[in-house]
């Protein structure tokens, strides 16, 4: 399994905000080597899965790739689809998982960019994401 981050809005080659590198730091992970990459075309056709942000992320992936909209979850979203997994093996969750029932939209769903905001804000993203890679990863790698 192949994970990458890229940002609709990057542009490649930055480094991570001081906040952010200081948050995951205090986590036990280094994140001083990260470089920002930008969004292209390819990788989201490629792409099995494409988690974003925001309803906004998922309007700008759609811009790029208008092919992906079926496989394109909020991150927050993962926590409250339930897949059908009885008897599907592990190649089969992923599609279990695109094929799950979403919950109805709502401004709660996005999660917000901590970029400018005090440190407390960078935990409480890094603390929604790591909610929805657990779930991710429960549902994908078990």
């Amino acid at each position: 399994m192949n994970v990458r981050s890229s940002g609709t809005w990057a542009v490649g080659g930055h480094g991570a905000t001081p906040d952010a590198v200081g948050v995951l730091q205090r986590r036990g992970v280094d994140l001083s080597r990260h470089r920002s990459q930008a969004l292209d075309r390819e990788q989201v056709e490629q792409a099995d899965l494409v988690v974003v942000m925001t309803s906004v992320h998922e309007r700008e992936v759609l811009e790029v790739a208008p092919s992906a909209r079926e496989k394109i979850v909020l991150m927050k979203e993962l926590a409250e689809m339930r897949p059908h997994l009885d008897g599907v093996n592990r190649a089969g969750r992923l599609q279990a998982l695109l094929a799950a029932a979403r919950p109805n939209r709502r401004r709660s769903l996005d999660l917000d960019d901590p970029m400018g905001l005090p440190t407390s804000s960078y935990e409480r993203c890094l603390n929604e994401i790591e909610d929805g890679t657990a779930v991710l990863a429960e549902l994908l790698a078990q």
